[in-house]
């Protein structure tokens, strides 16, 4: 709604627009002089400061007669055209040159970043505007977030807009992307097209995608990570599901921890730790940890391993004719978080004789942290009434050496058998 004013005699009429970016007067014809006082006093009373030259420009520009009872402009303020300049907070370059099928070499050059990152915003610079930054009563103009609506489509995969803030910001951790439309993406799953071979200190926080072997290679691993082929000699920390379409082999030192599930072929000669379920189609030769659960499919078996779990554990058949080691099969509390505690400290008095100040500090926040943990689930699993009696299942022959252990109770089987199920007793 416009608003009106008025002088005493009634002959002069100045309405100021509803989005007061003009002014406009109507002369009255009374036969009365007009005294150019009366208006000024007028513009003045009704607050108009600013747009006195735009009113002459458009004046002029469409040849406008002033007369009687018609409006005419005194004050015109053009409309703000917003060409907002994008300020980018990453490498435009780089990011243009980027895609999820990446080069194993190169990524150690680039930036991960994290979730809620601020990617870009748009420049609201009043001296870079277009037109003029006050209105006609000389008010500041103020930036509608909504004219930039359409800029929006610039947000891509895992990237969202913020009209109040104009600003573009990460909703995924990942490395930024820019495609031939110049819209931001955040990658958070990359492709390796072939092995990965002698790559060490890989790090990765994000899914990853191996299309091939992971050989005599150390991988750090945000998220999950799936190897169409096999693990060999390697180290690998995931801190999602690992699926390994082929087997694990020959990874011992330090070996293999997964804070997920895993899922494999035949595990071999490995160390794996796994916070999750671990499930297989045997186990030969292992320290393996799969904290809730163990599942060795039915044609699999256990032979010459240690194998804990705070559930289950199942296998097709345990031992091997003429083995010379012994298989043990245990169910125990916080599995994972102990094993992980034995090697730190390890680790720690290792590091003390070689006199590292920065590692042994390093490892005692560590150990710390895992002690935490540790008490939590010592706690939750005394606590816990709802919990089901954990279980060793197995369907077909039992061979010796085989040593079980459930929490407290001990068993050795010294002759061959036929299946063995064995359940918590409750006390």
């Amino acid at each position: 709604m416009n608003d009106t004013f008025t002088n005493k005699q009634g002959n002069l009429i100045l309405e100021i627009s509803e989005d007061r970016l003009s002014a406009w007067l109507t002369i009255k014809k009374t036969g009365r002089l007009i005294d150019e006082q009366e208006i000024l006093d007028l513009i003045d009373a009704a607050g108009i400061k600013y747009g006195f030259e735009g009113a002459l420009r458009y004046t002029r520009k469409h040849n406008l007669v002033r007369e009687y009872d018609l409006k005419f402009p005194i004050a015109m303020c053009k409309a703000t055209s917003i060409h907002q300049t994008i300020n980018h907070y990453f490498d435009v370059e780089e990011a243009k040159d980027f895609g999820a099928n990446i080069d194993p070499l190169r990524i150690s050059h680039l930036s991960c970043l994290e979730a809620g990152t601020v990617l870009a915003d748009f420049n609201d610079n009043i001296f870079e505007r277009e037109g003029s930054i006050y209105n006609v009563l000389g008010e500041m103009i103020s930036f509608d977030p909504k004219q930039l609506e359409g800029d929006k489509s610039l947000a891509g995969e895992n990237v969202v807009f913020d009209p109040e803030k104009g600003r573009f910001t990460s909703t995924k951790a990942g490395y930024v992307s820019i495609d031939d439309d110049g819209r931001m993406h955040i990658i958070d799953e990359l492709y390796v097209s072939g092995d990965l071979t002698g790559v060490q200190g890989l790090r990765l926080p994000v899914n990853l995608n191996v299309e091939g072997d992971v050989v005599d290679s150390s991988l750090w691993v945000g998220g999950n990570l799936l190897v169409t082929g096999r693990i060999s000699q390697s180290q690998v920390y995931c801190g999602g599901d690992l699926l390994v379409k082929q087997e694990i082999e020959e990874c011992r030192k330090p070996g293999i921890e997964v804070l997920g599930s895993v899922k494999s072929g035949f595990i071999s000669s490995t160390r794996l730790l796994c916070k999750g379920e671990v499930n297989c189609s045997g186990i030969e030769q292992c320290e393996l940890v799969g904290e809730l659960g163990v599942q060795v499919s039915d044609a699999g078996g256990i032979i010459n391993s240690n194998v804990q779990s705070i559930k289950r554990i199942r296998a097709g058949y345990v031992g091997q004719q003429g083995a010379e080691n012994f298989t043990q099969l245990e169910i125990t509390i916080s599995s994972f978080y102990k094993t992980l505690l034995m090697q730190l400290t390890k680790d720690l008095v290792h590091a003390k004789q070689e006199g590292s100040t920065q590692q042994t500090e390093e490892i005692s926040q560590k150990i710390s942290k895992i002690e935490q943990e540790l008490d939590q689930e010592l706690e939750h699993f005394l606590t816990d009434e709802e919990r089901e009696p954990a279980s060793i299942v197995i369907s077909g022959e039992v061979l010796p050496q085989l040593k079980v252990r459930i929490l407290k109770h001990s068993y050795e089987i010294q002759q061959a058998q036929n299946g063995l199920d064995i359940e918590e007793k409750n006390e």
